[in-house]
């Protein structure tokens, strides 16, 4: 047997608790892990092993869907009371325990352990504005997510929490960000993962979430905030990658949005005009509440995927597709033009 500090400093005693079946004595136990978990100088990982165990069949046991969202949101804001110098193996031991006991979830179960991987990503962007978006900070959360759930060769990682990963973080990191604070947040390298998927994934459903999800959805969400100074003039230029799949949805929706024009016309003036100036309405403040990525930086550390001779073969054709499409937002400086220049006078040596 491991016997890890002083039987008062044991993490055991939390996990039988943690996991009880009396309610009030799970209650209890997470309230009293809060103050001990702030008062903690330094963690093992076998105790934090334990610790997320416990935790983990703490939601299990939860029942009613408000009763585990406050749960959820209680566990994963402990990631705030945890010393900084613990706090990447604290983040670490979670992902650890979620990819390695979500198999065993069953389907009933399964809607609120996603609810817990959204919380604790969020409470995740909630420290690191904490720190204030040090860049230190950041790199070492993007390495812990690139060995853990965002790992883009891992076989240890479900795909169930890598895809909900992908959907939901720019969705998070939006809710921790003030849209005014927007724009000083290196948003470039809170991306360090998905640029890591880009890079290395072989799995062709991966790379086209990511391209979707989140460097398309920039595009998309940037251009909705320019409203009539963007660049774009229908959302079909803001799609990288062709969709041929959605065309039978796409020739169903022209064809009601054909008959609701029809319907229009029997429409008076007066309920025209109002119905104009809602809409202008509804466009000042999308262009007021835009959130600022950084579209610069995003766009540099395409380039250094395209050019990275580890990146993926399949994957570079692809990843310069974005990198243009990121181009016509925030044209090359006179830099960034000579490293293309003789990125393609390398191409053309080596064909």
């Amino acid at each position: 047997m491991v016997v890890i500090g002083s039987a008062a400093e044991s993490s055991s005693p939390f996990g039988k608790r943690l996991a009880a079946n009396d309610k009030k004595t799970r209650d209890k136990a997470v309230k009293a892990l809060g103050r001990w978990i702030s008062n903690k100088k330094d963690f093992s990982h076998l105790e934090l092993m334990k610790l997320w165990k416990g935790l983990f069949y703490c939601v299990w046991m939860s029942d009613k869907p408000v009763i585990q969202q406050q749960l959820s949101d209680t566990i994963s804001a402990l990631i705030l009371r945890v010393p900084r110098e613990s706090v990447m193996a604290f983040i670490a031991t979670f992902w650890e325990t979620m990819c390695a006991e979500w198999h065993g979830i069953d389907r009933l179960r399964l809607d609120k352990f996603y609810f817990l991987l959204r919380r604790f990503l969020l409470y995740s962007f909630k420290m690191l504005k904490e720190n204030q978006w040090d860049l230190e900070t950041i790199e070492e959360f993007s390495t812990v997510m690139i060995n853990g759930p965002l790992n883009a060769t891992s076989k240890k990682v479900p795909d169930g929490i890598r895809f909900h990963l992908i959907e939901i973080y720019l969705e998070e990191l939006e809710k921790v960000v003030e849209i005014a604070q927007s724009g000083q947040v290196p948003t470039a390298h809170v991306l360090g993962p998905m640029f890591h998927l880009l890079k290395s994934t072989v799995n062709g459903k991966v790379f086209k979430k990511v391209a979707e999800d989140v460097f398309e959805e920039i595009l998309r969400k940037t251009a909705e905030g320019e409203g009539e100074d963007s660049d774009f003039e229908d959302e079909s230029e803001l799609t990288v990658f062709d969709k041929d799949e959605d065309e039978d949805e796409d020739d169903e929706e022209e064809k009601d949005d054909e008959e609701m024009a029809e319907d229009d016309e029997d429409e008076d003036e007066d309920d025209e005009a109002a119905a104009e100036k809602a809409m202008e309405m509804e466009e000042d403040e999308m262009e007021s509440t835009s959130f600022d990525y950084d579209l610069l930086g995003i766009k540099e550390r395409l380039l250094a995927v395209v050019q990275d001779e580890e990146t993926v073969d399949q994957n570079k054709r692809k990843v310069d597709v974005l990198y243009k499409a990121y181009q016509d937002f925030c044209p090359l400086d006179e830099d960034d033009s000579d490293m293309e220049d003789e990125a393609n006078e390398e191409e053309e040596d080596e064909a």
